[in-house]
């Protein structure tokens, strides 16, 4: 709404009063009667008035006779109301423009990381589409993929690569926290603070309040008047049809003055014009008040559930742990399925989820009860998570199926408990090459 609709909005409107004053008639002047039946005087004191500013005096004031004295009355807003509405359409883009260009400042894109996690999420359709069409042709007895094979496509093979970037930037960010001691975890401009991104993007929410509160402001300014008030009192002068009068703010009537060189003589003309091209902006920053006040209450409510989304401790947590807890509800969806050929042999460059492959029937009980527990789902989020990665989660959670953002958040968890080693390989013979560490939570 801040960075497209309401740019979108100031643009068509400067649009439409750019051409109402180049194509339409935005002046309309009364010349002396010496000067009624030249077209060409007439188009040159119109087109004069128009670029040079105009006066209003009420009628029942005296026009002052001191052009000085008139001066006080001097207005000329009106020709820069088209490059008024620009200024403003582009206000409203420089907070999604500081986003756009300092949010991969952190390490982790949200945007490129939603990127590839939507890529995984249409691989994961696209394998659901081919096993229902599978099991559709096997009912119909017309062939199909056997069963077995078809088991084999239950590992998303984009979605490892985005949790293991997520999980370097998270590990990162953690050890460097852990280094830099209590001034890395207070510094939270600080990269490896883990809070630098959620910091940032509540900054450029509170930007979009400040930019519609400065437009009440610097609109205030442009047009001499209270704007804060304006839609208030002009909708009370609409409503009052017993009298007619000239608007104040955008006066219809107004006064030019004019001089012509007669060989050595200079002749000073005043003439009365309508200016109908007011009507129209009237009518635009009616609407413009309207609309930023809609804007300024919708985005305080937006910035005050931001704040208490992003930075509560106790919601990030309460995020992770239904997560946690639908994604071991699902049969087949955690832990991972057991490799066909079972690792005999140690390797310390295999992966978190090779790893978890491998776990016994033993070993994968223990670990699901160590993610329901509340210590360990408390120290996943405060230690490694912390308050970006839950955002990043988020991000894609708003973005992708939540069977996308379950698969990043185990995956996630497998690196997660094989760093603390959690889950680590043994020395030595036996049944198992894999033993569960015993972790003090």
């Amino acid at each position: 709404m801040n960075h497209l609709v309401t740019p979108g909005l100031l643009l068509l409107a400067a649009t439409a009063t750019y051409l109402k004053q180049l194509l339409g008639d935005p002046i309309h002047c009364w010349v002396p009667t010496e000067y009624k039946e030249r077209d060409n005087f007439l188009n040159y004191i119109e087109g004069y008035c128009w670029i040079t500013p105009m006066y209003n005096v009420p009628m029942e004031k005296e026009i002052p006779k001191l052009e000085e004295d008139r001066n006080d009355y001097t207005m000329g807003f009106y020709r820069w109301v088209s490059v008024c509405l620009l200024l403003q359409a582009l206000s409203f883009k420089l907070p999604h423009i500081l986003w756009k260009t300092w949010k991969g400042f952190s390490g982790m894109d949200p945007d490129r990381i939603i990127k590839m996690a939507a890529d995984g999420d249409m691989e994961e359709q696209e394998e659901d589409e081919d096993g229902g069409r599978n099991k559709e042709m096997r009912e119909r007895g017309t062939g199909g993929e056997p069963k077995e094979k078809e088991k084999k496509k239950t590992d998303n093979k984009k979605i490892g690569p985005v949790a293991a970037f997520i999980d370097r930037r998270l590990i990162t960010t953690f050890r460097r926290r852990k280094r830099g001691g209590i001034c890395a975890k207070l510094n939270v401009f600080s990269k490896s603070s883990g809070y630098f991104l959620t910091i940032f993007f509540l900054i450029v929410k509170l930007m979009y309040a400040v930019v519609i509160v400065a437009q009440f402001l610097v609109l205030s300014k442009f047009l001499k008047i209270n704007f804060f008030q304006y839609g208030v009192t002009a909708a009370m002068k609409q409503t009052d049809w017993t009298r007619w009068e000239d608007d104040e703010v955008f006066p219809r009537i107004a006064l030019c003055d004019f001089h012509i060189r007669q060989l050595q003589n200079i002749q000073t003309f005043t003439v009365q014009c309508v200016l109908s091209v007011n009507m129209f902006i009237e009518k635009i920053f009616m609407i413009q008040w309207v609309w930023f006040l809609f804007m300024l209450l919708l985005t305080s409510v937006g910035i005050f559930r931001s704040f208490v989304d992003k930075l509560s401790r106790y919601r990030r947590i309460l995020f992770i742990k239904k997560h946690l807890t639908i994604g071991q509800d699902f049969v087949e969806f955690w832990p991972p399925p057991r490799a066909f050929t079972p690792s005999t042999s140690l390797d310390k460059n295999r992966s978190p989820r090779d790893i978890f492959r491998n776990l016994s029937d033993k070993q994968r009980s223990h670990v699901k009860r160590l993610i329901r527990n509340e210590t360990f789902q408390r120290k996943f989020v405060r230690e490694y998570l912390q308050a970006d990665g839950v955002f990043i989660l988020k991000c894609i959670h708003n973005n992708t199926s939540n069977m996308v953002l379950m698969d990043i958040l185990f995956r996630l968890v497998e690196h997660y408990m094989v760093e603390q080693e959690l889950v680590h390989e043994q020395d030595g013979d036996g049944d198992d090459h894999l033993r569960l560490g015993s972790a003090t939570l």
